[in-house]
């Protein structure tokens, strides 16, 4: 059986400016206190600097959320949060099909490609972050990896994908970013200078861990773990994450 359960969703999030909230919403982000402390913190601001608002003042994003395996509906905890900001949250859906899903979440690139309606929210925001006082304190850069732009055409699967990688003759140039268990296998996500690239579909034995240690990457999970997650996970029955 095909194992697509998952433990986090990325949530796709339909939320109507309020406009007495504006000033503050945009100073939360351009001085990276908006949801502060919270444990979902850099997911929040990354999500909202690259969010979307569209000519009805609704703001469009995307946000990875973990509150539906710890029981509670989806984006639990963010919502109290987002209610500070936003009129009304009309949509918390899925941002993709479940059962694509191999458990890469937070540095899969599954929805990179999904057009958000309207303009850059940062960009609305740009005026009134000059004009104000708060214009030069510090910006905090949040990066969703899951909106690095990878090169699919360089995109390669299996050991023999790594091996090349160590006999390569850009070896020097390559910077490994990160590497991680999924149902189907182990990935990992390298940057050779000039793109981000993933190798993906790697069995799972102590030959390929030896050569991502050698490129500099340590994998903690296992797919046998990962596969166990899946089957326990509380995603699996719970229709909520679908439409709230």
């Amino acid at each position: 059986m095909f194992l697509w359960l998952i433990l986090y969703v990325r949530y796709y999030l339909k939320c109507e400016l309020n406009p007495v909230e504006k000033d503050r919403l945009a100073k939360g982000i351009k001085t990276a206190s908006l949801a502060s402390g919270k444990i979902f913190y850099e997911g929040m601001q990354s999500a909202l600097r690259n969010a979307t608002i569209d000519e009805d003042d609704v703001v469009h994003f995307i946000e990875i959320c973990y509150c539906l395996e710890g029981g509670l509906y989806p984006m639990a905890m963010e919502i109290p949060v987002l209610n500070e900001y936003f009129e009304n949250i009309s949509v918390v859906k899925d941002a993709r099909f479940r059962d694509q899903c191999t458990m890469e979440c937070e540095f899969c690139d599954c929805t990179r490609n999904i057009k958000l309606p309207g303009k850059p929210l940062m960009d609305e925001f740009s005026t009134l972050m000059t004009s104000q006082p708060y214009h030069d304190m510090p910006s905090t850069n949040f990066i969703d990896i899951g909106r690095l732009k990878l090169n699919r055409k360089k995109q390669k699967e299996g050991v023999y994908a790594l091996k090349s990688l160590c006999n390569d003759k850009n070896y020097n140039k390559l910077k490994s970013i990160f590497s991680g268990a999924a149902i189907s296998g182990l990935f990992a996500i390298f940057h050779d200078g000039t793109d981000y690239f993933r190798i993906r579909n790697i069995p799972d034995n102590s030959e390929s861990r030896e050569i991502l240690r050698t490129l500099g990457l340590e994998v903690y999970d296992s797919v046998d773990s990962i596969k166990s997650s899946a089957r326990c996970s509380l995603a699996s029955s719970d229709k909520r994450s679908n439409v709230v």
